[in-house]
């Protein structure tokens, strides 16, 4: 296995999905999904409004007994969070998610 440096890698997000949800509970506005690198589908990350009324993603996990949250996926570097916040929220930013009912 090769050394970790996530940080040196470039970062490609594309093929960005947005379902937008009539009516969210916890500040959810909708659901997003995108490719990463051309090779890894994530789906299922978390549109949400926050108290400051910015949007934040939110990734999928598993709670345990303790509310321990273990992360499916989720962002390792703060370049590979900025490129996906700004694919996934520029896109919903520029109204082009699609409503669900």
């Amino acid at each position: 296995m090769e050394p970790r440096n996530a940080e040196a890698r470039p970062v490609d997000v594309s093929e960005v999905k947005i379902r937008l949800v009539d009516e969210g509970n916890d500040g959810l506005v909708g659901w997003a999904s995108c490719v990463v690198n051309g090779a890894l589908y994530l789906n299922n990350i978390a549109i949400r409004r926050g108290r400051d009324g910015e949007f934040v993603l939110t990734y999928p996990c598993k709670r345990s007994r303790s509310d321990q949250k273990y992360f499916y996926f989720n962002p390792i570097t703060r370049e590979a969070k900025r490129v996906i916040d700004e694919a996934i929220l520029g896109k919903l930013n520029r109204g082009e998610g699609t409503w669900t009912a």
